[in-house]
């Protein structure tokens, strides 16, 4: 599973961000502040919200990708941003893996960071949009729990990180190319909808491939 994400989209909660930035406390002189206020406060605005695309509280969900076993990977997409449309596309995710849910004996979730981002901020995106979870979403999830596997935390610990792209390098696996998530919010908002689907299904291919690599290493399958 993997989610991509982009920061808030509500005018109301960018003013708000925006009220919130002020200059550096070392500024005292008034000219000075206005000076920052004319020259630097619209970047750092722009920087403040760009940020809350790894903010649930602000920012939305807008593409869930994910593969069952050996099939091909899926994705669902958000196109003309909604809250109403982020909802829809949440819960038809569900649907989707609740009917998998319905032939297995169990579920587990395999993602890069996912139980530090992905499911997360699933949740928190649920809370906030009033959507019930299914039963086999995991939670609050650790790293060790058995309904879920972090290719991250599986390689790195549970206190230090590595990016997929430096895991893929490592396991001698295809990298991300010249896309990666810091790019998802523009992407978005300059319409190109289909090649964020198109990287986010090609995540779960490169998250799939480094499963598959740790399951060899750890006797669960034959290499």
């Amino acid at each position: 599973m993997d989610i991509e994400t982009i920061p808030a989209q509500s005018d109301d909660i960018k003013a708000r961000i925006a009220a919130n930035i002020k200059p550096p406390a070392a500024m005292k002189k008034a000219d000075t502040i206005a000076t920052w206020e004319k020259e630097q406060k619209a970047a750092a605005v722009e920087e403040a919200i760009s940020k809350t695309g790894l903010n649930a509280a602000f920012g939305h969900i807008c593409c869930i990708g994910w593969a069952v076993g050996d099939e091909d990977p899926q994705s669902y997409s958000m196109v003309d941003f909604s809250t109403a449309e982020e909802a829809d596309m949440i819960e038809h995710f569900f649907d989707a893996i609740s009917r998998e849910a319905d032939t297995r004996r169990s579920i587990v979730v395999v993602g890069h960071n996912v139980t530090g981002f992905d499911i997360r901020f699933i949740w928190q995106r649920c809370i906030a949009l009033g959507i019930r979870v299914p039963a086999w979403m995991p939670r609050d999830p650790k790293p060790w729990d058995s309904n879920v596997f972090d290719t991250m935390t599986a390689w790195a610990g549970a206190r230090d990180t590595i990016s997929m792209d430096n895991l893929s390098a490592a396991l001698g696996l295809p990298g991300k190319g010249e896309i990666d998530g810091s790019m998802i919010g523009q992407m978005f908002a300059d319409g190109r909808h289909a090649e964020i689907a198109d990287y986010c299904r090609a995540d779960i291919e490169r998250t799939r491939a480094i499963h598959r690599k740790m399951m060899v290493a750890f006797g669960e399958i034959a290499a």
